[in-house]
């Protein structure tokens, strides 16, 4: 039996299901049916070809694909995948379980030709201004990773100093296997949680980022499982906005006013009830996060770096073109 593979396809053009729902003109509730496949009729299935502008046979995949795709030992960089929770070990957060797989982690530094790297992601931003050894200083002498990013990647203000071929034929996914070869070399604490995941895929979840080329080169996204967060945090929060009005309204009908002490605990109780609200929500978006995965969608580069690194202890690199750290030429 062929299985529809609408999702994925939405998936790798960026469409939300909230948007892919509006083009159907349907609700977003009876989309997620649709794209389950559940009782699909004739005319939906002419309706996506249209929207998607394909002939309804590639909406499916044959069983050769779909067994493909869930094979957890293929690793192919370059090609989009759709993994299934049960082949595949995630990290997004820092503070999770496998956060040190970030490379904004701290845990395990890098050195190289006698120069310190607080993260791997401190070196990887440095390589990118291969051949401007004072810009390679200034991205060493910052604490924070996540800043450093901003500041020199994203910002664009150093954009024109970037290696002018970095994003040529998969480059930059070649320099970070040089990146990681060196963590898994330095880092016995790196090499042993990697060796915990032995057995299946590792995945970097980034369903929670922006959606954008760079996140699905990176990572995967489960789009479904976004709209579901995003709908239990405008709930928490349309739910404390209610609670704090209404206690407002009470606090107005009373004919005399509270004493300050009788005051005082009154907002404390208020913070620690927003407090407990907050510690709710956390618990369960974690809870999302661990057990409620669809599928995951995206070239997942940095997980399948990773993979391969644990399984063989070392990732063949091919830099094509020229690239200094400092004064050294990386071979």
């Amino acid at each position: 039996m062929n299985e529809l593979r609408v999702k994925q396809i939405i998936n790798q053009r960026n469409i939300s299901v909230r948007q892919f729902a509006e083009m159907l003109g349907i609700t977003r509730e009876h989309c997620y049916h649709v794209l389950r496949g559940e009782n699909v009729s004739k005319k939906q299935l002419e309706n996506m070809a249209r929207v998607l502008n394909m002939p309804i046979r590639d909406l499916y995949r044959t069983p050769d694909e779909i067994a493909a795709d869930y094979n957890p030992y293929e690793i192919v960089f370059g090609r989009t995948e759709h993994y299934k929770a049960a082949d595949i070990i995630t990290f997004s957060k820092l503070s999770g379980k496998y956060g040190a797989f970030s490379n904004m982690s701290t845990a395990y530094p890098v050195d190289l030709f006698g120069y310190h790297c607080p993260t791997s992601e401190h070196l990887f931003i440095a390589l990118r201004f291969s051949g401007y050894p004072e810009l390679q200083k200034e991205v060493l002498e910052y604490d924070n990773a996540m800043w450093c990013k901003k500041v020199f990647v994203e910002s664009g203000k150093y954009k024109k100093y970037h290696h002018p071929n970095w994003h040529d034929n998969y480059f930059d996914v070649e320099v970070m296997k040089y990146v990681i070869n060196l963590k898994y070399e330095q880092n016995e604490g790196f090499r042993r949680l990697l060796d915990a995941t032995r057995g299946k895929v590792i995945v970097e979840d980034a369903t929670m980022q922006r959606t954008n080329e760079s996140v699905l080169k990176w990572g995967c996204q489960d789009l479904e499982k976004r709209d579901l967060i995003n709908k239990t945090r405008n709930s928490v929060i349309k739910y404390i906005t209610y609670l704090q009005k209404k206690e407002i309204c009470r606090e107005e009908k009373l004919k005399h006013p509270r004493t300050e002490a009788a005051q005082k605990r009154h907002v404390q109780k208020m913070r620690q009830f927003e407090s407990n609200i907050g510690k709710i929500q956390k618990i369960y978006e974690e809870t999302l996060f661990e057990h409620c995965n669809y599928t995951l969608s995206g070239r997942n580069s940095m997980g399948k770096i990773l993979t391969m690194i644990r399984d063989h202890g070392h990732i063949d690199y091919d830099l094509k073109f020229p690239l200094y750290f400092f004064e050294h030429e990386i071979k």
